[in-house]
Order: structure tokens, then C-alpha cells, then sequence
């Protein structure tokens, strides 16, 4: 080891107490001291300027917290009702300033100077807040006039200014693109706290439910091929693409068989992930019947009612496990929980009463 800093509070007091900052607000009595005896080196004037906070979390009480999540928003809305998004990528940083709900005064081109004006301001705090660094680009809505161009320019480098970190910036590109660069002491703010989402990867996109169901749907007729002797297959797939997957009235199943030639069916399991598929039993077509539906006839169980039937709105549906129970006269229970009976049974749905 050749080289090790010292603890984050020497390094706040020696990095960032300085005499522009009002006062350093602390919770902690044996940290308030130990701060007083560090400034008593690294800056004797300063030491009226540390306090000690009987707030049980001064997070909340200066709102703190707040401004973290704020500074984690991918999005940030400014007081006119204009709007930031930055997006951080491997190469750069970018930053669109948007109108949104600002509509100003009758001119476009004075709405549009105040709201690049503000954007200014907001931008070059907010990058100081998630600690930015390297390339960032700004995309300022359009102005026509050189004038207001020059004083938005002004205006962001004066606010930079209060940065401590060094920035640079390059100008206006031909495209209207403000270029920028600051340098990278430490790890962004996103990079700190945050993760890459397991789903999406960190884009912020995931599949939707249409292609995750197509995507189970092929999984199956891999499924089925692997299964060349088996006249049934009982297919478990996620909750939320079992009914797609089924299709209105059972039509979708209904040509996935015929596209196999076996007797498929379906069953809800939350533990599997959107868009797989696994095979739960394989077999002849009345074992797999016997086994696949998760209710029998005559049986009271309660539901909860979850819409009304798409054909006959009188009725109401019911899911469990992806099956479907169409509940007679239930489509003014939808969002209740109630017990029904069970009826006529079929591959894909049952036929229910409520109980009095």
C-alpha cells in the first residue's frame, strides 16, 4: 500500500469547509468534537461554523433525502414547468432541455430564452449534485438569436463556477448542441447508489407482454418437440402472459395445437419468469386433463374478481393460475373478493355462481 486518505470527515473538512460554505451540521457529539479538534489544524476561523443538531434525522429536516432521490430522477422538473432528462451513458452525458407545461408569454422566442435560462442554472447544479464528470452534452432548446445564445452560455459558466471540480466548456456545435467537459474525480452519485436494473440492463426498456408471450409461445413448441410421444403436455408459464397466452375464448391455444398436434395446457406460476415456459407433466390426454385443472366441479372457493367478462360485461372474471373462472352475474363485483361455486368444467375455463 503506498498510499491511504484519511476518514471521510478529515477529508469533508479539508476538501469542502471552506468559508463560502454557512455552517457544518452534525448528529453526532463525538463526531462534532472530533471535527472541532481537526479545524483547530486545518482551519481555527471555521470552528464557529460547526454545529451540533439535536434533530433526530437531520436527512429529513434539511430534506436531504429529498434531493438525493431528486438527483437520482432521470428526469427533473424546473419551477416554470420545463423539464430536464439526463441520460448517462459508457461515453458521455446527455442533458435535453424540454418546455413541458411552460407556455410564458405570447412570444416563442422569449419562452424559449427563460426556459434555457433556468435550464442553465439547474443543469450546472444538478451536475455538481450527481458529480458528472467527463463528456456532457446539452441540448438547449433552439434559439435563433446569437444574443440569447451568448447569455445562456454566460449564465451556465458563471453557475459552474461555484464548482470546485474543473469544468470546460467548448461552445455551441453546429447543430445547437452545447459541449462540455468536467473532470472525473470520483464515481458518479448513480454509480454509488444505484445498480443496473437485472430486467432491463440498465437501458430503462424491458419487453412487452405481447413479445414476452410470443417468446413463451415458441419456448413451447421447443417444449413439444422434445416431447414427440406425449399426447399432452401441462405447461407452466407466468401469471401475467398465461391469459395471452390462451387468447380470447381459448383461440390462441386452440391453433398453437393444431400447430403441434398435441392437447396443451396452460398453468400460471409465479416463480417462472416472464417469457419462459417449462413442462410441468407430460402424458395422455386424460391423465394431463385430470392433473391440469386447478378446480373441480361443485367446489366453493373464494376469488377475487379482477374484470368483467369482455362479451357478456354481466359476468365477471376470476384467475387462478392462469385458469379462468367466468363468475355468472359478477361484472359489478370487480376488485372484490368473494366465494363462488364451481360449475361446468372446460379446458380453459370454468363456470361459477356466487354463493349467498
Amino acid at each position: 500500500l503506498l498510499f491511504h486518505d484519511h476518514d471521510l470527515l478529515y477529508r469533508i473538512l479539508r476538501d469542502l469547509f471552506t468559508k463560502e460554505v454557512d455552517r457544518l451540521v452534525i448528529d453526532d457529539r463525538s463526531t462534532y468534537e472530533k471535527a472541532l479538534e481537526l479545524l483547530n489544524v486545518l482551519g481555527p476561523h471555521l470552528r464557529s461554523k460547526v454545529k451540533l443538531s439535536t434533530e433526530n434525522s437531520i436527512f429529513s429536516f434539511y430534506g436531504v433525502e429529498h434531493q438525493i432521490e431528486q438527483a437520482l430522477q432521470r428526469k427533473i422538473w424546473l419551477e416554470s414547468g420545463a423539464y430536464l432528462v439526463f441520460d448517462q451513458t459508457e461515453a458521455l452525458t446527455v442533458v435535453d432541455v424540454n418546455t413541458g407545461k411552460y407556455t410564458g408569454s405570447t412570444c416563442l422566442e422569449d419562452t424559449v430564452f427563460h426556459t434555457n435560462l433556468a435550464a442553465a442554472k439547474e443543469i450546472a447544479r444538478q451536475i455538481r449534485l450527481r458529480n458528472i464528470g467527463g463528456i456532457i452534452v446539452i441540448d438547449f432548446i433552439d434559439m435563433c438569436d446569437e444574443e440569447s445564445r451568448k447569455q445562456v452560455l454566460e449564465s451556465l459558466s458563471q453557475e459552474l463556477q461555484k464548482d470546485k471540480v474543473k469544468t470546460n466548456i467548448l461552445g455551441f456545435t453546429s447543430l445547437g448542441l452545447l459541449e462540455m467537459t468536467r473532470k472525473k474525480t470520483r464515481p458518479s452519485l448513480r454509480e454509488q447508489l444505484q445498480q443496473a436494473c437485472s430486467c432491463c440492463e440498465g437501458t430503462g426498456y424491458k419487453y412487452s407482454l405481447d413479445t414476452q408471450t410470443a417468446r413463451a409461445e415458441r419456448r413451447i413448441m421447443e417444449l413439444g418437440a422434445d416431447q414427440p410421444r406425449d399426447e399432452a403436455l401441462l405447461i407452466g408459464v407466468n401469471p401475467a402472459i398465461a391469459a395471452l397466452l390462451i387468447g380470447p375464448g381459448g383461440t390462441r391455444l386452440s391453433t398453437l395445437e393444431k400447430m403441434m398436434k398435441k392437447m396443451i395446457f396452460i398453468r400460471g406460476k409465479d416463480e417462472i419468469p416472464l417469457a419462459e415456459a417449462r413442462v410441468i407433466a407430460a402424458g395422455d390426454r386424460d391423465y394431463i386433463q385430470a392433473l391440469a385443472l386447478p378446480v373441480k366441479e361443485g367446489e366453493v372457493l373464494e376469488v377475487e374478481v379482477a374484470e368483467p367478462h369482455l362479451n357478456n360485461p354481466i359476468d365477471g372474471i376470476a384467475r387462478l393460475e392462469g385458469y379462468i373462472i367466468d363468475i355468472e352475474n359478477g361484472g359489478h363485483l370487480v376488485g372484490k373478493r368473494i366465494k363462488v361455486r364451481i360449475g361446468k368444467l372446460f379446458k380453459t375455463y370454468a363456470k361459477a355462481v356466487v354463493c349467498d
